[in-house]
């Protein structure tokens, strides 16, 4: 279905830190450890991220980034577009051209073609705001996580057990 990049994983991690965080300028070194995150590859993600506007840095001893913009003006999706340079509607780089997975087909494609419409319309609708912030993120309810760990006790892979949760 969607699949979002280290890179994307990785960038919201750390503006999330940094929401947090607003009033503070943070560390890429601080953001690695605190989440275990690759130092060299979050420090790239960052820089991009300060190319776009998206966060400032500050150099120095005490230096590091703090968030620029309102993260409600930044959708999910130009955050993909930042990072990626474009944003694939689907994982077809885990499937041949002619798997029948793929969503280049005709009319035998239409519903997945939907559902894909139906998430980048998705990635365009929800800000940063709606994902980083305290008391705005777009959170699991409780009930679906203690379902999952019970499920996964079961042997049930990750995958399936995310699955059966967002349904």
């Amino acid at each position: 279905m969607l699949c979002l990049s280290r890179k994307t994983d990785y960038a919201l991690i750390a503006l999330g830190h940094l929401a947090e965080r607003h009033h503070e300028v943070v560390s890429a070194r601080e953001v690695a450890r605190t989440y275990d995150l690759p130092e060299a590859l979050l420090m790239n993600i960052l820089k991009v991220l300060q190319k776009h506007g998206v966060i400032q840095s500050t150099r120095g001893t005490n230096g590091g980034y703090r968030i620029s913009v309102d993260l409600e003006t930044v959708s999910l999706h130009e955050l993909i577009r930042i990072l990626e340079g474009k944003v694939e509607p689907g994982c077809d780089h885990e499937h041949g051209p002619d798997s029948p997975v793929s969503v280049r087909g005709g009319s035998a494609q239409a519903p997945i073609q939907a559902l894909h419409y139906k998430l980048m319309q998705f990635l365009h609708d929800v800000s940063l705001a709606d994902l980083l912030l305290p008391g705005r993120r777009i959170d699991v309810p409780a009930e679906a996580l203690r379902r999952a760990k019970r499920k996964n006790s079961t042997g049930r892979a990750a995958g399936e057990v995310l699955e059966s949760v967002v349904a």
